[in-house]
């Protein structure tokens, strides 16, 4: 082989191995920017589940103020099923009472 075909082995040898650390390196950058943009969504997932948590403590907070309102509403409204029950069994009472006296009357009049 002569030293001219040997000098062109060797360039081409070079030039193949240049163009594969080129690709590394190119592969390199590419995984370096995958890691930066990762590491920038991970970051901006952390802020969100903060931003999330510290919510959830302000709404732990405000149903834990409304509590006792929430308490007193349903104790008002067991108070009103029975005062309306209350009503109903005055009223039958009250009608009862009614229809007995008008039979009364009436036979008293003479009319039953």
């Amino acid at each position: 082989m002569s030293t001219t075909e040997v000098n062109a082995a060797v360039h081409q040898q070079l030039g193949s191995l240049e163009a594969k650390v080129d690709r590394i390196l190119a592969d390199q950058d590419q995984a370096r920017a995958d890691r930066k943009q990762q590491y920038r969504k991970a970051e901006e997932a952390d802020r969100r589940f903060d931003e999330l948590v510290r919510n959830f403590g302000d709404l732990d907070r405000r149903l834990k103020k409304m509590e006792p309102d929430v308490a007193e509403i349903g104790r008002w409204k067991e108070r009103f099923i029975g005062m309306r029950l209350l009503i109903v069994v005055v009223a039958a009472t009250f009608g009862a009472t009614l229809a007995t006296f008008g039979k009364w009357i009436a036979v008293k009049v003479g009319l039953g």
